[in-house]
């Protein structure tokens, strides 16, 4: 949520400085610096909203530096609100437009300039000619594989006993480079006797333009999806990021990981053949710290007969993807990744399950450059495929 300037200061003093939250910090481990801690930004925060420190460069340079990741709040013994904290300064203190906000913000506001941009990304990559795009154009580089993008009906029925009826959330990012996973998600859900209603006035979460101190425009979006999408019904979300910021924003509807709605569901009927590999996951912060449903992931992949299901060492520091973070500071977020590399390839990974899009992305982008051989999937889409299901 979002705090005023009253309620900034009430809550910032809510923190008794004891830092325990130091050693989750993963800007804090990588600096050593305590104004690039917890504990640090907030007493940042309290002295700018008092007056007391000018709201400067310096001061805008550590806040920029948080990831969001939250790992904080999970280990504060006060429950301070760390994320409205950091949430409120950037809409009050460290907005600013940036260029490449200012190119994305149609794209995110209105899905149909999102499916119109895409197809000329994905006829280039079928063409062969991605690469050579990325070489002319530096920003491109940043660009991962893309489907082929997808007209989405507003209803899927389920295809076996009707048992409920479920929103499926798309996303920004989602929809546009990851729409295997949702495919996968309305098959499973159909398969499980859940109608799939797929709200076509939906927008973007908001996430992204709030982590750039956009409040505004976040709070628009916010009201956009509470708008479009049935009280009655969950909303399933499978970015984890997207997830989170709904369930702090949307508090009007029931915002559920689609991993957590699944492991509730009746699985009798359901048929998974079994598989011999070993699927390491990594736990995204916002499912983690934001959401708290990380656990869901390891009970719904275990339905998979003699599958191996074990977590990626180092889960519990950020991989660095954040949002936009690999943008807006790609030496930090290039640093945390280079940890989960490490991991990915001292435990002999290859199939790596992931519920967020922008880990997924980001991770992705490091394991090629690094010349890694890992199938990074969420783990609906391996469900799905141990199902029957084709992508």
């Amino acid at each position: 949520m979002t705090l005023s300037l009253k309620e900034l200061t009430a809550e910032a003093d809510r923190c008794v400085a004891c830092g325990l939250c130091l050693p989750h910090c993963p800007t804090y481990r990588k600096t050593g610096s305590e104004a690039d801690s917890p504990r640090g930004r907030i007493q940042l925060i309290r002295a700018v909203s008092q007056d007391i420190l000018p709201n400067n460069a310096r001061f805008k340079e550590h806040i920029d530096l948080c990831l969001s990741c939250r790992s904080c709040e999970s280990a504060c013994p006060n429950s301070v609100s760390y994320g409205a904290l950091v949430d409120t300064t950037r809409a009050l203190y460290i907005k600013k437009e940036s260029h490449w906000l200012s190119l994305a913000k149609p794209f995110i506001r209105y899905r149909a300039l999102s499916y119109i941009g895409t197809w000329p990304l994905w006829l280039l990559s079928k063409a062969k000619l991605l690469g050579t795009l990325k070489r002319m154009v530096p920003a491109a580089r940043l660009l991962p594989t893309i489907p082929k993008p997808i007209v989405w009906k507003s209803l899927y029925p389920a295809t076996q006993t009707k048992r409920g009826a479920v929103s499926l959330f798309l996303g920004c990012a989602s929809n546009a480079f990851d729409n295997q996973t949702l495919s996968a998600s309305i098959d499973v859900l159909n398969a499980l006797g859940y109608d799939v209603h797929v709200p076509k006035a939906q927008t973007c979460c908001g996430s992204i333009v709030r982590q750039a101190g956009d409040a505004v425009e976040a709070d628009a979006l916010i009201a956009k999806n509470s708008a479009s999408f049935e009280r009655t019904m969950p909303i399933l979300t499978v970015a984890s990021g997207c997830g989170s910021g709904l369930q702090d924003y949307l508090a009007t509807h029931q915002v559920q990981d689609i991993s957590t709605f699944l492991i509730n569901c009746d699985w009798s009927t359901a048929q998974l053949a079994p598989l011999q590999q070993r699927i390491f996951v990594q736990d995204p912060c916002s499912l983690r710290n934001g959401q708290k449903a990380q656990k869901t992931v390891y009970d719904l992949l275990k339905k998979i007969p003699t599958a191996d299901i074990q977590a990626l060492p180092g889960n519990g520091q950020c991989c660095g993807g954040a949002g936009a973070y690999a943008i807006t500071q790609p030496e930090m977020a290039n640093t945390l990744l280079n940890d989960k590399l490490a991991a990915i390839k001292s435990n002999q990974v290859s199939i790596l399950a992931t519920s967020n899009i922008g880990c997924s992305l980001h991770i992705t982008q490091g394991l090629a450059h690094a010349g890694l051989d890992v199938h990074v999937l969420h783990p609906i889409q391996i469900i799905a495929k141990q199902m029957g299901f084709k992508a």
